[in-house]
Protein backbone atom coordinates (compact mmCIF):
# COMPACT_ATOMS: atom_id res chain seq x y z
CA UNK A 1 0.00 0.00 0.00
CA UNK A 2 1.11 3.56 -0.68
CA UNK A 3 0.78 5.19 2.73
CA UNK A 4 3.66 7.69 2.93
CA UNK A 5 3.08 9.17 6.38
CA UNK A 6 2.25 5.82 7.95
CA UNK A 7 5.40 4.31 6.42
CA UNK A 8 7.56 7.20 7.64
CA UNK A 9 6.38 6.78 11.21
CA UNK A 10 6.71 2.99 10.98
CA UNK A 11 10.28 3.26 9.69
CA UNK A 12 11.29 5.59 12.51
CA UNK A 13 9.57 3.50 15.17
CA UNK A 14 11.18 0.25 14.04
CA UNK A 15 14.71 1.64 13.79
CA UNK A 16 16.38 0.08 16.84
CA UNK A 17 19.44 2.28 16.42
CA UNK A 18 17.45 5.41 17.32
CA UNK A 19 18.07 6.76 20.84
CA UNK A 20 15.06 8.81 21.92
CA UNK A 21 15.84 11.92 23.94
CA UNK A 22 12.45 13.39 23.10
CA UNK A 23 8.80 13.07 24.11
CA UNK A 24 6.85 11.00 25.06
CA UNK A 25 8.28 9.84 28.33
CA UNK A 26 7.71 6.13 27.75
CA UNK A 27 10.46 6.21 25.05
CA UNK A 28 8.71 3.37 23.26
CA UNK A 29 9.79 0.94 25.97
CA UNK A 30 7.71 1.34 29.13
CA UNK A 31 5.55 -1.64 30.01
CA UNK A 32 2.06 -0.16 29.95
CA UNK A 33 0.31 -3.36 28.99
CA UNK A 34 0.23 -2.68 25.26
CA UNK A 35 3.90 -2.88 24.31
CA UNK A 36 3.46 -3.79 20.60
CA UNK A 37 2.20 -0.31 19.72
CA UNK A 38 4.25 1.70 22.21
CA UNK A 39 7.21 2.33 19.91
CA UNK A 40 4.93 3.83 17.25
CA UNK A 41 3.72 6.54 19.62
CA UNK A 42 6.17 9.27 18.61
CA UNK A 43 6.11 13.05 18.39
CA UNK A 44 7.25 15.86 16.08
CA UNK A 45 10.98 15.51 15.49
CA UNK A 46 13.19 15.94 12.44
CA UNK A 47 12.70 12.34 11.31
CA UNK A 48 8.91 12.20 11.71
CA UNK A 49 6.74 15.18 10.72
CA UNK A 50 4.44 17.85 12.15
CA UNK A 51 0.66 17.84 11.80
CA UNK A 52 0.42 21.62 11.92
CA UNK A 53 3.48 22.28 9.73
CA UNK A 54 3.69 19.19 7.53
CA UNK A 55 6.60 18.12 5.39
CA UNK A 56 6.51 15.88 2.32
CA UNK A 57 5.10 12.63 3.74
CA UNK A 58 2.10 14.12 5.54
CA UNK A 59 1.37 16.54 2.70
CA UNK A 60 1.35 13.64 0.25
CA UNK A 61 -0.87 11.58 2.56
CA UNK A 62 -3.45 14.37 2.73
CA UNK A 63 -3.35 14.88 -1.03
CA UNK A 64 -3.99 11.16 -1.56
CA UNK A 65 -6.93 11.32 0.85
CA UNK A 66 -8.42 14.34 -0.94
CA UNK A 67 -8.17 12.48 -4.25
CA UNK A 68 -9.81 9.37 -2.80
CA UNK A 69 -12.74 11.28 -1.30
CA UNK A 70 -13.11 13.53 -4.33
CA UNK A 71 -12.61 16.86 -2.54
CA UNK A 72 -10.32 19.86 -3.08
CA UNK A 73 -8.41 19.54 0.23
CA UNK A 74 -8.24 17.16 3.15
CA UNK A 75 -6.61 17.91 6.50
CA UNK A 76 -5.86 15.17 9.02
CA UNK A 77 -7.21 15.64 12.53
CA UNK A 78 -6.31 13.76 15.72
CA UNK A 79 -9.06 15.36 17.80
CA UNK A 80 -12.06 13.57 16.34
CA UNK A 81 -15.12 15.15 14.76
CA UNK A 82 -15.30 17.46 17.79
CA UNK A 83 -12.16 19.29 16.66
CA UNK A 84 -13.37 18.99 13.07
CA UNK A 85 -16.66 20.71 13.90
CA UNK A 86 -14.85 23.42 15.84
CA UNK A 87 -12.47 24.06 12.94
CA UNK A 88 -15.24 24.10 10.33
CA UNK A 89 -17.45 26.48 12.30
CA UNK A 90 -14.55 28.83 13.05
CA UNK A 91 -14.92 30.14 9.49
CA UNK A 92 -18.32 31.55 10.53
CA UNK A 93 -17.44 33.26 13.81
CA UNK A 94 -20.00 35.88 14.90
CA UNK A 95 -22.24 34.98 11.97
CA UNK A 96 -25.63 33.33 11.77
CA UNK A 97 -25.68 29.59 11.04
CA UNK A 98 -28.71 27.39 10.39
CA UNK A 99 -28.43 24.13 12.33
CA UNK A 100 -30.71 21.16 12.07
CA UNK A 101 -31.97 20.48 15.59
CA UNK A 102 -30.49 16.99 15.57
CA UNK A 103 -26.89 18.14 16.05
CA UNK A 104 -24.12 16.72 18.18
CA UNK A 105 -23.23 18.68 21.30
CA UNK A 106 -19.72 19.37 19.92
CA UNK A 107 -21.22 21.46 17.11
CA UNK A 108 -23.33 23.52 19.47
CA UNK A 109 -20.45 24.04 21.90
CA UNK A 110 -18.26 25.23 19.02
CA UNK A 111 -20.98 27.68 17.94
CA UNK A 112 -21.27 28.91 21.52
CA UNK A 113 -17.54 29.56 21.89
CA UNK A 114 -17.37 31.25 18.47
CA UNK A 115 -20.30 33.59 19.20
CA UNK A 116 -22.24 32.10 16.30
CA UNK A 117 -25.94 32.85 16.40
CA UNK A 118 -27.72 29.52 15.99
CA UNK A 119 -30.96 29.29 14.05
CA UNK A 120 -32.70 25.91 14.25
CA UNK A 121 -34.69 23.98 11.70
CA UNK A 122 -36.55 21.22 13.51
CA UNK A 123 -36.39 17.58 12.43
CA UNK A 124 -39.50 15.51 12.02
CA UNK A 125 -39.81 12.11 13.65
CA UNK A 126 -41.18 8.86 12.28
CA UNK A 127 -44.31 8.11 14.31
CA UNK A 128 -44.02 4.36 13.85
CA UNK A 129 -40.47 3.95 15.14
CA UNK A 130 -39.54 7.21 16.89
CA UNK A 131 -36.51 7.64 14.64
CA UNK A 132 -35.44 11.23 13.96
CA UNK A 133 -35.68 11.97 10.24
CA UNK A 134 -33.18 13.90 8.10
CA UNK A 135 -33.87 17.50 7.21
CA UNK A 136 -35.40 17.91 3.75
CA UNK A 137 -34.62 20.36 0.97
CA UNK A 138 -37.90 22.25 1.49
CA UNK A 139 -37.02 22.87 5.17
CA UNK A 140 -33.69 24.46 4.26
CA UNK A 141 -35.20 26.44 1.39
CA UNK A 142 -37.87 27.94 3.64
CA UNK A 143 -35.41 28.84 6.39
CA UNK A 144 -32.95 30.52 4.02
CA UNK A 145 -35.68 32.55 2.35
CA UNK A 146 -36.95 33.68 5.75
CA UNK A 147 -33.51 34.90 6.88
CA UNK A 148 -31.04 36.32 4.36
CA UNK A 149 -28.37 36.74 7.07
CA UNK A 150 -27.72 33.00 7.37
CA UNK A 151 -24.19 32.36 6.13
CA UNK A 152 -24.02 28.56 6.46
CA UNK A 153 -26.16 25.48 6.94
CA UNK A 154 -24.96 22.71 9.28
CA UNK A 155 -26.38 19.19 8.81
CA UNK A 156 -25.78 15.81 10.43
CA UNK A 157 -25.83 13.09 7.77
CA UNK A 158 -26.05 10.18 8.21
CA UNK A 159 -27.66 10.44 11.62
CA UNK A 160 -27.16 7.89 14.39
CA UNK A 161 -29.88 5.67 12.92
CA UNK A 162 -28.23 5.60 9.48
CA UNK A 163 -30.67 7.94 7.71
CA UNK A 164 -29.09 10.36 5.24
CA UNK A 165 -30.20 13.76 3.98
CA UNK A 166 -30.20 14.48 0.25
CA UNK A 167 -27.09 16.61 0.49
CA UNK A 168 -26.81 17.21 -3.26
CA UNK A 169 -30.25 18.84 -3.39
CA UNK A 170 -29.61 20.82 -0.22
CA UNK A 171 -26.22 21.97 -1.54
CA UNK A 172 -27.95 23.43 -4.59
CA UNK A 173 -30.44 25.28 -2.38
CA UNK A 174 -27.58 26.67 -0.27
CA UNK A 175 -25.71 27.83 -3.34
CA UNK A 176 -28.81 29.57 -4.72
CA UNK A 177 -29.22 31.44 -1.43
CA UNK A 178 -25.57 32.37 -0.87
CA UNK A 179 -24.99 30.02 2.07
CA UNK A 180 -22.32 27.36 2.51
CA UNK A 181 -23.10 23.78 3.46
CA UNK A 182 -21.27 22.01 6.28
CA UNK A 183 -21.98 18.31 6.80
CA UNK A 184 -21.09 16.48 10.00
CA UNK A 185 -20.45 13.17 8.25
CA UNK A 186 -19.14 11.58 11.43
CA UNK A 187 -20.91 8.30 10.78
CA UNK A 188 -20.40 8.26 7.03
CA UNK A 189 -16.68 8.21 6.19
CA UNK A 190 -17.16 4.73 4.69
CA UNK A 191 -20.05 5.67 2.39
CA UNK A 192 -17.63 6.53 -0.42
CA UNK A 193 -16.81 2.84 -0.75
CA UNK A 194 -20.16 1.01 -0.46
CA UNK A 195 -21.30 1.25 -4.08
CA UNK A 196 -20.64 2.74 -7.51
CA UNK A 197 -20.42 6.48 -8.19
CA UNK A 198 -24.10 6.71 -9.25
CA UNK A 199 -25.34 5.37 -5.92
CA UNK A 200 -27.03 8.31 -4.11
CA UNK A 201 -25.50 7.14 -0.84
CA UNK A 202 -22.01 7.33 -2.35
CA UNK A 203 -22.55 10.62 -4.18
CA UNK A 204 -24.06 12.55 -1.30
CA UNK A 205 -22.20 13.96 1.65
CA UNK A 206 -18.82 14.78 0.14
CA UNK A 207 -20.44 17.36 -2.16
CA UNK A 208 -20.72 19.87 0.71
CA UNK A 209 -18.42 22.86 1.11
CA UNK A 210 -16.94 21.49 4.35
CA UNK A 211 -17.26 17.88 5.49
CA UNK A 212 -16.18 16.34 8.77
CA UNK A 213 -15.51 12.58 8.70
CA UNK A 214 -15.09 10.99 12.11
CA UNK A 215 -13.11 8.27 10.38
CA UNK A 216 -12.55 6.10 13.46
CA UNK A 217 -16.27 5.36 13.71
CA UNK A 218 -16.49 3.31 10.50
CA UNK A 219 -12.97 2.92 9.06
CA UNK A 220 -9.89 1.09 10.42
CA UNK A 221 -8.68 4.19 12.27
CA UNK A 222 -7.70 4.63 15.90
CA UNK A 223 -10.22 6.45 18.09
CA UNK A 224 -9.98 10.21 17.57
CA UNK A 225 -8.91 10.09 13.93
CA UNK A 226 -10.88 12.38 11.60
CA UNK A 227 -10.68 13.96 8.17
CA UNK A 228 -11.72 17.56 7.52
CA UNK A 229 -12.55 17.94 3.82
CA UNK A 230 -12.94 21.19 1.90
CA UNK A 231 -14.52 21.92 -1.44
CA UNK A 232 -13.77 25.62 -1.03
CA UNK A 233 -10.43 27.35 -1.47
CA UNK A 234 -8.60 27.34 1.86
CA UNK A 235 -4.96 27.55 2.88
CA UNK A 236 -3.80 24.63 4.99
CA UNK A 237 -1.91 27.02 7.28
CA UNK A 238 -5.17 28.85 8.00
CA UNK A 239 -7.00 25.58 8.72
CA UNK A 240 -4.27 24.49 11.11
CA UNK A 241 -4.22 27.85 12.87
CA UNK A 242 -7.93 27.38 13.54
CA UNK A 243 -7.38 23.80 14.72
CA UNK A 244 -4.73 25.04 17.13
CA UNK A 245 -7.24 27.38 18.76
CA UNK A 246 -9.12 24.32 20.03
CA UNK A 247 -6.90 21.24 19.73
CA UNK A 248 -3.81 19.88 21.43
CA UNK A 249 -0.39 21.06 20.30
CA UNK A 250 0.71 17.45 20.78
CA UNK A 251 -1.53 15.49 18.40
CA UNK A 252 -1.19 11.73 18.49
CA UNK A 253 0.95 10.34 15.68
CA UNK A 254 -0.55 6.92 16.30
CA UNK A 255 -3.93 8.35 15.39
CA UNK A 256 -2.65 10.47 12.51
CA UNK A 257 -0.68 7.66 10.88
CA UNK A 258 -3.69 5.35 11.22
CA UNK A 259 -5.64 7.83 9.06
CA UNK A 260 -3.08 7.41 6.31
CA UNK A 261 -3.09 3.63 6.71
CA UNK A 262 -6.90 3.53 6.55
CA UNK A 263 -6.97 5.67 3.41
CA UNK A 264 -4.60 3.29 1.67
CA UNK A 265 -6.47 0.23 2.95
CA UNK A 266 -9.83 1.55 1.76
CA UNK A 267 -8.41 2.39 -1.63
CA UNK A 268 -7.30 -1.20 -2.11
CA UNK A 269 -10.27 -2.92 -0.45
CA UNK A 270 -13.43 -1.28 -1.80
CA UNK A 271 -14.84 -4.69 -2.66
CA UNK A 272 -14.79 -5.64 1.05
CA UNK A 273 -17.19 -2.80 1.84
CA UNK A 274 -19.50 -3.94 -0.95
CA UNK A 275 -19.32 -7.53 0.22
CA UNK A 276 -20.25 -6.39 3.73
CA UNK A 277 -23.17 -4.45 2.28
CA UNK A 278 -24.50 -7.61 0.61
CA UNK A 279 -24.18 -9.55 3.87
CA UNK A 280 -26.15 -6.86 5.72
CA UNK A 281 -28.81 -6.79 3.01
CA UNK A 282 -29.22 -10.54 3.40
CA UNK A 283 -29.40 -10.18 7.19
CA UNK A 284 -32.07 -7.49 6.92
CA UNK A 285 -34.14 -9.67 4.57
CA UNK A 286 -34.05 -12.56 7.02
CA UNK A 287 -35.01 -10.32 9.94
CA UNK A 288 -37.91 -8.82 8.01
CA UNK A 289 -39.05 -12.31 6.99
CA UNK A 290 -39.22 -13.01 10.73
CA UNK A 291 -41.39 -9.91 11.27
CA UNK A 292 -38.65 -7.82 12.84
CA UNK A 293 -38.99 -4.11 11.98
CA UNK A 294 -35.91 -2.81 10.18
CA UNK A 295 -35.60 0.97 9.84
CA UNK A 296 -34.86 2.29 6.36
CA UNK A 297 -35.13 5.44 4.22
CA UNK A 298 -34.65 6.54 0.59
CA UNK A 299 -30.98 7.28 1.35
CA UNK A 300 -29.67 5.02 4.07
CA UNK A 301 -26.28 3.88 5.35
CA UNK A 302 -26.11 0.29 4.09
CA UNK A 303 -23.54 -0.70 6.72
CA UNK A 304 -25.88 0.06 9.60
CA UNK A 305 -28.77 -1.95 11.00
CA UNK A 306 -31.44 -0.26 13.09
CA UNK A 307 -34.27 -2.38 14.41
CA UNK A 308 -37.36 -0.84 16.01
CA UNK A 309 -39.16 -2.68 18.77
CA UNK A 310 -41.49 -1.88 21.64
CA UNK A 311 -39.25 -3.85 24.01
CA UNK A 312 -35.90 -2.35 22.94
CA UNK A 313 -34.46 -2.17 26.47
CA UNK A 314 -35.33 -5.80 27.17
CA UNK A 315 -33.81 -6.96 23.87
CA UNK A 316 -30.69 -4.88 24.54
CA UNK A 317 -30.33 -6.50 27.98
CA UNK A 318 -30.50 -9.97 26.46
CA UNK A 319 -27.97 -9.06 23.79
CA UNK A 320 -25.56 -7.70 26.41
CA UNK A 321 -25.87 -10.93 28.42
CA UNK A 322 -24.74 -12.83 25.33
CA UNK A 323 -21.82 -10.45 24.72
CA UNK A 324 -23.42 -9.02 21.59
CA UNK A 325 -22.89 -5.29 22.07
CA UNK A 326 -24.93 -2.86 19.94
CA UNK A 327 -23.81 0.68 19.27
CA UNK A 328 -26.88 2.19 20.89
CA UNK A 329 -30.26 1.49 22.44
CA UNK A 330 -32.50 4.54 22.50
CA UNK A 331 -36.26 4.76 22.71
CA UNK A 332 -37.65 1.96 20.59
CA UNK A 333 -34.50 1.52 18.49
CA UNK A 334 -31.38 -0.62 18.69
CA UNK A 335 -28.52 0.33 16.38
CA UNK A 336 -25.79 -2.00 15.10
CA UNK A 337 -22.72 -0.80 13.17
CA UNK A 338 -20.85 -3.10 10.80
CA UNK A 339 -17.55 -2.97 8.95
CA UNK A 340 -15.58 -5.34 6.71
CA UNK A 341 -13.91 -6.62 9.88
CA UNK A 342 -17.06 -8.30 11.20
CA UNK A 343 -16.86 -12.03 10.51
CA UNK A 344 -19.46 -14.41 9.09
CA UNK A 345 -19.67 -16.00 12.53
CA UNK A 346 -20.54 -12.64 14.09
CA UNK A 347 -23.25 -12.01 11.50
CA UNK A 348 -24.69 -15.46 12.17
CA UNK A 349 -24.64 -14.95 15.95
CA UNK A 350 -26.54 -11.67 15.66
CA UNK A 351 -29.11 -13.08 13.24
CA UNK A 352 -29.71 -16.19 15.33
CA UNK A 353 -30.06 -14.20 18.55
CA UNK A 354 -32.45 -11.58 17.17
CA UNK A 355 -34.69 -14.19 15.59
CA UNK A 356 -34.67 -16.15 18.84
CA UNK A 357 -35.54 -13.07 20.95
CA UNK A 358 -38.46 -12.14 18.64
CA UNK A 359 -38.52 -8.34 19.09
CA UNK A 360 -42.08 -7.01 19.09
CA UNK A 361 -43.21 -4.44 16.57
CA UNK A 362 -42.68 -0.82 17.65
CA UNK A 363 -45.54 1.05 19.25
CA UNK A 364 -46.78 3.97 17.18
CA UNK A 365 -46.66 7.24 19.11
CA UNK A 366 -46.73 11.02 18.80
CA UNK A 367 -44.37 11.48 21.75
CA UNK A 368 -41.26 12.03 19.66
CA UNK A 369 -40.34 15.62 18.84
CA UNK A 370 -37.75 18.12 20.00
CA UNK A 371 -39.32 20.69 22.34
CA UNK A 372 -39.42 24.10 20.65
CA UNK A 373 -38.22 27.03 22.70
CA UNK A 374 -36.11 30.16 22.36
CA UNK A 375 -32.84 31.62 23.59
CA UNK A 376 -33.35 34.29 26.22
CA UNK A 377 -29.66 34.97 26.76
CA UNK A 378 -26.40 34.24 24.97
CA UNK A 379 -25.47 30.56 25.36
CA UNK A 380 -21.92 31.48 26.40
CA UNK A 381 -23.16 33.77 29.17
CA UNK A 382 -25.46 31.04 30.47
CA UNK A 383 -22.82 28.31 30.27
CA UNK A 384 -20.04 30.20 32.03
CA UNK A 385 -22.27 32.00 34.51
CA UNK A 386 -23.11 30.82 38.01
CA UNK A 387 -25.30 27.71 37.78
CA UNK A 388 -27.78 26.35 40.30
CA UNK A 389 -29.22 22.85 40.21
CA UNK A 390 -32.96 22.62 40.82
CA UNK A 391 -35.73 20.06 40.53
CA UNK A 392 -37.20 19.78 37.06
CA UNK A 393 -40.64 20.35 38.60
CA UNK A 394 -39.57 23.89 39.50
CA UNK A 395 -37.78 24.69 36.24
CA UNK A 396 -40.59 25.99 34.01
CA UNK A 397 -39.83 29.49 32.65
CA UNK A 398 -36.28 29.35 34.04
CA UNK A 399 -33.17 29.68 31.83
CA UNK A 400 -30.93 26.66 31.28
CA UNK A 401 -27.27 26.94 32.29
CA UNK A 402 -26.15 23.58 30.92
CA UNK A 403 -27.12 21.22 28.16
CA UNK A 404 -29.07 18.06 28.89
CA UNK A 405 -27.63 15.35 26.66
CA UNK A 406 -28.79 11.73 26.41
CA UNK A 407 -25.72 9.80 25.25
CA UNK A 408 -25.61 8.21 22.83
CA UNK A 409 -26.49 9.85 20.47
CA UNK A 410 -25.10 13.01 22.13
CA UNK A 411 -27.88 15.27 20.80
CA UNK A 412 -28.95 17.82 23.43
CA UNK A 413 -32.58 18.16 24.43
CA UNK A 414 -31.86 21.49 26.10
CA UNK A 415 -29.18 24.10 25.37
CA UNK A 416 -27.62 26.74 27.66
CA UNK A 417 -29.48 30.04 27.35
CA UNK A 418 -32.79 28.42 26.34
CA UNK A 419 -36.03 29.07 28.21
CA UNK A 420 -37.34 25.92 29.88
CA UNK A 421 -40.97 25.48 28.87
CA UNK A 422 -43.64 23.04 30.04
CA UNK A 423 -43.01 21.13 26.83
CA UNK A 424 -39.31 20.91 27.68
CA UNK A 425 -40.05 19.65 31.21
CA UNK A 426 -42.41 16.99 29.87
CA UNK A 427 -39.85 15.84 27.31
CA UNK A 428 -37.02 15.70 29.83
CA UNK A 429 -39.09 13.59 32.21
CA UNK A 430 -39.62 11.06 29.44
CA UNK A 431 -35.83 10.89 29.18
CA UNK A 432 -35.42 10.14 32.90
CA UNK A 433 -34.19 13.61 33.87
CA UNK A 434 -35.29 15.01 37.23
CA UNK A 435 -32.87 17.92 37.74
CA UNK A 436 -31.49 20.73 35.60
CA UNK A 437 -29.01 23.54 36.08
CA UNK A 438 -30.28 27.09 35.64
CA UNK A 439 -28.78 30.57 35.80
Amino acid sequence: MNAPFYEKIKKYAEDDSVIRFHMPGHKGKADLGFDPIMKYDVTEVEKTDNLYFPQEALKEAEELAAKLFGVKRTVFCAGGATLGNQTALSFFRKKKVLFERNIHISAFNAAMLLDIEPVFVYNRFDKKTGVVLPIEKKDIEKALKNDSEISAVFLTSPNYYGLCADCEEIKNVCKQNGAMLIVDNSHGAHLKFVGDENDPTVKGNHCADIIIDSAHKTLPVLTGGAFIHFNIEVEREDVCARMLAFGSTSPSFLITSSLDFARAWCEENREKFRKTRKRIDALKNELENNRITVVSAPIYDPLRLCIATEDAEKIDEELQKRNIIPEMCSGQCIVFMFSPFNSDEEFDALKKTLIELKPKAPKETDDYSFPKTEFVCAPKDAYFGKATEISLDCATEKTAARSVIPYPPGVPILFPGERITEETVSYLKKHNTDKVKII
